[in-house]
């Protein structure tokens, strides 16, 4: 347990005190370590004695004089201590609504002045649904007359505890909820108020709960908008609680008062508007303030970076930052934080780059709102390869150059760099890199260090994001020497953790004897297995707790030989990690769970033991619809799905991981079973991660929990602002060991950012090229694919940029981005002098290579021996198409390709010059076009690579694709898997990517020959989406999640002779109610298109925020119009995926209509921001004015 029971700060906490009054450190440890372990498995109750010293500590903390008697260290502290105190008691059995409510506000007082800001989110979300119900206590009594009873109960009781629920809702921070029950809570204040015949209950016993209620609200509207005129009526609202102008005799309003009036004042300096430099635009903050989710306070590392005087990040002279923090500490905000200011008050875009998918499909959807609160755009979501240069790829889909963010990878910005790096440099004046850390990792790794070069070799902005850096000082040296400011570091983080370990232990004394079923044996002993969990609560404590022998794990079976037979028995046991995944079962009821585990069969696997313990769930049936659409019915998945668990590794399609991520983040899904490669930076955070690691001969290195991916997965635990505590337990398939939980602390050691080019890997590599340079001329393309290829490629494209970059007159110089790797700072000089030759030698061989070929060779974006390769494949491509569609000459000799060819022509050209075939042979796509008849099988099944395209492109969906492409696998789900895995890994990524290059290099060929560039440029994207027409590839590359209902348009569009614009306009016309009679729509395509179709105009919440009015047209006009002309109305604002309906308010309400879709969208999201307004129509469009 990290922090709460770390026994200096229990001892800075405690102070001095006569003996026998408190408990001692010692004796407060064990308490508290007590019902850590017994709530590890259910709720307990707190013992009275730990409940008297959180009170204690609490009260010393709050006092008057505490700031002159005690140190603010220790004071904060005691907050600590008492929070988590007052934590686990709330989890106890048999409170009172209002012992309840007592002990949240406290826990949530003592984290958020113990800077713990986001557990006293986590504390409202377990007590929230008491804030709406009133107490059950009798209606209070006049203290001043204590014969007159008060009447109206039902209110009474509510303004009873008021203030104490007011507090807790506030300290919340859920914008829509506080809105929600100030809105009733006032309703309380006003029937009360007209039952004592007065305009206020201000100087009644009522009055202190009234005034906590109006301070609450006005805090809010200084939190969202800056109003510092609000927070000074509350701050005087709180005061007259205090000296009981408000009234006397409600004591948990002067408690809640007191508090509040405190974190009030540090609001001031923690809010979104307290961090922003002078002169900022007020939209900055809005975008996080109103935006969605809202955002209204930062937490302390968020607060100490953005507060900092030198190499602040929202200074534009700040050239270079790297931020380490640990997982879970707020980066990703700070990311979104430094982007919107960047793009308001800056010229030029933004770059967001990191290394996982995942995480830049979350960043896009957070960023989503944020954007249309400061007006500007998100680039669409491309694929990585791209043989176009920016404006060409935006211009081939109708995409405006003028979007303000684009998210990538670095793949694809590498990809952009190499074809056009001119535009690059001068598009982007901020790049930031997320995920920085993974600059260490095999494969990727260096990657990402040369993108990393050659953007830091010009003048743009970078920023780093990283997760612990055991040498974040010289990462930041690298960055930039010249600035020791240049790094920002924390440890801080919300939510405690727990770790325990997991072992197997066997039972023999359980075991039972069974007859065996050959005479080889004398019978058979089978021996349960328990799981064996030691749980360490505080440092040096360890408790062990053993599930039951009749409730076992699995089994061990030992088959008994004749004494004397000269052969050992035959033993065998369950799968370890199968006995991890079935002790799952138990931690579940506590909250969301992640299990780690080193292979894709293994995640498929647990996840079906675990699956098949739990009942069929409704939570995923939309989840599951979606599946069987795309991955088809009978893939093992699904079947996992129907009870709440899944699977998560890279054979799956990226939007089917995306959907994943989401129902486990809605919580849709209660456990999620993944390879390593989850925990590289899928803010994917749960209650209790589970690591269950096989390290076996020959495995990938990649795959490996290295320190780094350790702390990730750690980091995991734990979801900041939906509970305080998180859980690691790591399971070990070994017998208990004194040090079996330092591997859950790797050393600084361990988390080192290494360069993979100083690797044992790479000097192998560097061997092995050395000796191949020696031996012949074309070392150059006989090297195999690892660093020193990885590295000769980079050298090949900062030679081919540079050179351009000369020709255009530019100032940009990345002839420095060789030197200026990251290895070359951390190699010892022998080796790095070895690295340097090898560069020297591949200028020799750029130089004396044709301008045209080496050109050619650097946008291919592979190892350059591929390189060298695919241009051979793309001139027998060229030479195919000639001879099956060139003009016939006078003497039937086929001539020229003077048109386009369609996708299915040139599908037949790649395939009938073996282009397809041999591009799968490459390196880069060893194992993407792989099937065998069974799991395991030897052998394998041909399948062919151009009729699956075919169908592919045709619309089939996977089912349909799987029955085409392995018609002799018998097992369903088995055929479903590979196709998955086959589809994802080739048709999504490799052959779209190489067939790309070839198409563009074949191109050039036949126009060189007198012909146009036949082979259509949208084909690689057509495969990489799995459609055949622009408009379903504009709608993919457009928010468009659904391959399906993207087809379908596309045909219907196609059909229709519609334009992409007058496509855009069709789907507008035809609505939510149109999209679900005409082309099927599911909830999830539905909300897509809402988006889709949304209008670039300034949006209503924009409108409300900037001039506190908008308008907003309804779908079809009222006929006749209200018959009063204006009318008030209220938005009905149910679901994104169902229209907003607009209805009169008062008696006899009628219907007005439904907003446009244009508009649909931006009203959900405003229904979402908590924004207050008033609504009134004409019945043909709706107006809406801003409430404060």
């Amino acid at each position: 347990m990290d922090r709460a029971l770390n026994r200096d700060l229990l001892s800075e906490a405690l102070g001095q005190h006569a003996p026998g009054v408190l408990p001692t450190v010692e004796e407060l440890t064990a308490l508290i370590a007590e019902v850590e372990v017994r709530t590890f498995i259910e709720p307990t109750h707190v013992d009275d004695t730990l409940l008297q010293t959180a009170w204690y500590l609490h009260g010393i903390a709050s006092a008057e004089q505490a700031e002159s008697i005690y140190t603010a260290s220790r004071q904060q502290r005691a907050f600590a201590v008492s929070a988590h105190i007052f934590d686990l008691a709330l989890g106890g059995p048999g409170r009172s609504v209002h012992d309840s409510l007592t002990l949240a506000f406290g826990a949530q007082v003592g984290y958020r002045r113990g800077e713990r800001e986001p557990n006293a989110t986590a504390i409202w979300r377990r007590v929230d649904e008491l804030l709406d119900a009133s107490t059950t206590q009798e209606a209070p009594v006049d203290t001043e007359n204590p014969g007159n009873a008060l009447s109206a109960p039902a209110h009474a009781g509510s303004l009873v505890t008021m203030a104490l629920r007011a507090g807790v809702a506030f300290l919340g921070l859920d914008i829509r909820r506080i809105q929600a029950l100030l809105t009733r809570w006032h309703e309380d204040i006003e029937s009360m108020s007209a039952l004592l015949g007065q305009d206020t209950l201000i100087s009644t016993m009522f009055g202190p709960a009234e005034a906590v209620t109006q301070a609450v609200s006005d805090l809010i509207v200084f939190l969202r908008y800056g109003d510092r005129g609000r927070l000074q009526t509350a701050q005087n609202a709180l005061l007259s609680v205090l000296n009981l102008e408000a009234g006397q005799g409600d004591h948990d309003a002067r408690w809640v008062a007191t508090h509040l009036l405190h974190i009030a004042d540090g609001m001031d300096k923690s809010s979104v508007w307290s961090v922003l430099p002078d002169g900022t635009p007020p939209i900055v903050a809005q975008a996080f303030t109103v935006g969605t989710p809202p955002v209204l306070t930062l937490w302390p590392p968020q607060r100490d970076l953005l507060a900092r005087e030198a190499s602040n990040p929202l200074d534009p002279r700040t050239r270079r930052l790297l931020l380490s923090v640990p997982t879970s500490a707020g980066k990703t905000l700070i990311a979104q934080l430094l982007i919107c200011h960047h793009l308001v008050t800056q010229p030029g875009n933004v770059c967001y780059v990191t290394p996982l998918r995942s995480l830049g499909r979350e960043m896009r959807q957070a960023l989503t709102g944020r954007m249309r609160v400061i007006q500007k755009g998100l680039g669409a979501d491309f694929p990585d390869f791209g043989d176009v240069t920016i404006e060409e790829l935006l211009d081939l889909i109708g995409d405006s150059s003028e979007n303000s963010v684009e998210i990538m990878t670095p793949e694809r910005l590498s990809h952009l760099l190499r074809h056009d790096p001119a535009s690059i440099l001068d598009r982007y004046t901020m790049f930031v890199i997320d995920e920085a850390h993974l600059l260490a990792q095999p494969g990727r790794g260096l990657l990402l260090e040369t993108v990393l070069a050659a953007v830091t070799a010009t003048g743009v902005r970078v920023i780093l994001l990283s997760g612990v850096m055991g040498n974040a000082h010289q990462i930041a040296s690298w960055l930039d020497p010249s600035d020791e400011a240049t790094l920002f570091e924390s440890g801080w983080r919300g939510p405690r953790r727990l770790h325990a370990l997991l072992y197997a232990n066997v039972e023999p004394a359980s075991g039972v004897r069974l007859p065996a079923k050959s005479s080889t044996f004398t019978h058979i002993e089978r021996v349960p297995i328990t799981a064996d969990i030691r749980v360490r609560p505080a440092e040096g404590t360890t408790r062990r707790l053993v599930t039951s022998a009749d409730n076992p794990i699995g089994y061990l079976e030992r088959k008994v030989r004749p004494v004397g037979a000269g052969k050992p028995n035959v033993e065998t046991r369950d799968a370890f990690y199968k006995m991890c995944a079935r002790t799952a079962r138990e931690f579940l009821d506590a909250g969301s769970l992640l299990m780690i585990l080193s292979q894709r069969l293994y995640a498929r696997n647990a996840a079906q033991e675990l699956a098949a313990r739990l009942p069929v769930t409704e939570s995923t049936s939309d989840l599951c619809e979606f599946l069987e659409e795309r991955l088809g019915v009978e893939h093992p998945l699904i079947g996992c799905v129907r009870h709440g668990v899944a699977y998560h590794h890279a054979g799956l399609p990226v939007d089917v991981l995306n959907e994943l991520e989401q129902a486990m983040r809605a919580e849709y899904l209660r456990a999620m079973f993944a390879t390593s490669t989850l925990t590289d930076g899928v803010n994917l955070p749960v209650r209790t991660v589970v690591i269950c690691e096989t390290r076996y001969d020959g495995q990938d290195p990649g795959q490996q929990l290295d320190g780094p991916r350790l702390l990730n997965a750690v980091g995991r635990a734990g979801r900041a602002g939906k509970e305080t505590e998180g859980w690691i337990i790591l399971g070990l398939n070994h017998r208990p060991q004194a040090d079996d939980f330092e591997d859950l602390q790797p050393a600084g050691r361990d988390l080192e950012i290494v360069s993979t080019l100083n690797s044992d890997a790479a000097l192998l590599r560097l061997v092995e090229f050395e000796a191949l340079i020696a031996e012949t001329a074309d070392a150059l393309f006989m090297v195999d694919s690892g660093e020193a290829a990885d590295f000769a490629a980079h050298v090949w494209f900062v030679l081919s940029a540079q050179e351009r970059l000369n020709e255009l007159g530019s100032i940009a110089d990345l002839s420095t981005s060789i030197d200026g790797l990251l290895a070359f700072t951390q190699l010892p000089p022998a080796i790095a002098s070895r690295w340097k030759a090898v560069a020297e030698y591949v200028r020799t061989q750029y130089e004396v290579t044709e301008p045209e070929r080496r050109l050619r060779w650097t946008l291919t974006g592979t190892a350059l021996a591929s390189a060298r390769r695919i241009e051979e494949i793309a001139i027998k491509v060229a030479t195919t198409s000639r001879a099956l569609y060139g003009d016939l000459d006078n003497d039937g000799s086929p001539g020229p390709v003077t048109r386009a060819l369609t996708p299915s022509e040139a599908l037949r050209a790649l395939d009938r010059s073996g282009a397809l075939t041999e591009l799968l042979e490459l390196p880069e796509g060893e194992g993407a076009w792989k099937f065998k008849p069974t799991v395991g099988a030897r052998t394998t099944i041909e399948v062919s690579v151009a009729g699956a395209l075919e169908r592919w492109l045709s619309g089939l969906n996977m089912p349909e694709m799987a029955a085409y492409m392995l018609p002799t696998v018998t097992d369903a789900s088995w055929r479903l898997e590979q196709t998955v895995d086959a589809i994802s890994g080739a048709f999504e990524h490799f052959l779209s990517w190489t067939i790309g290059v070839v198409v563009t290099q074949a191109n050039e060929h036949l126009i060189n020959e007198g012909g146009v560039d036949a082979l259509p440029d949208e084909l690689a994207y057509f495969i990489r989406y799995g459609v055949d027409t622009t408009i379903a590839l504009n709608l993919l590359t457009s928010g468009i999640r659904s391959r399906r209902i993207a087809y379908s348009i596309g045909q219907r569009a196609t059909e229709r002779e519609l334009s992409w614009s007058e496509a855009r306009d069709w789907l507008r016309e035809l609505h939510i109610n149109g999209w679900k009679a005409e082309l099927a729509a599911s909830r999830r395509e539905v909300e897509d298109l809402v988006e889709f179709c949304r209008s670039n105009v300034t949006s209503p919440l924009r409108q409300l925020l900037e001039e506190q009015i908008a308008t907003i047209k309804l779908y079809e006009p009222m006929t006749p119009p209200p018959a009063a002309g204006v009318v008030p109305v209220e938005l009905r604002i149910r679901q994104t995926a169902e229209p907003i309906e607009v209805w009169s308010l008062g008696p006899g309400s009628f219907h007005v209509g439904m907003i446009a879709a244009t508009s649909h969208a931006d009203v959900a999201l405003l229904g979402l921001s908590g924004l207050n307004y008033r609504a009134e129509s004409d019945g043909a469009v709706v107006t809406l004015r801003a409430i404060r």
